[in-house]
């Protein structure tokens, strides 16, 4: 069997109305998916982590996580 990535997570940081912080989710089927859902960004939705679904070569499920720091300069 082949390694395969089959889709996935992006978790952004979002000040809500009352200044708190909180998490929210978008899904990807592809690169693309995920290259697009993360381009049109501003600061108010900050990417937190990745989680990335996909296949071992033995057909295990595996997860991969990109966790990111982010810093805004005004």
């Amino acid at each position: 069997m082949t390694i395969q990535a089959t889709g996935g997570t992006i978790v952004f940081h979002v000040w809500d109305a009352s200044r708190q912080l909180v998490e929210t989710e978008e899904t990807f089927t592809s690169l693309n998916e995920l290259f697009a859902h993360c381009l049109p960004l501003s600061d108010e939705k900050l990417v937190d982590r990745v989680i990335i679904h996909g296949l071992d070569d033995n057909g295990d499920p595996r997860r991969l996580t990109l966790v990111f720091e982010s810093v805004t300069v005004i």
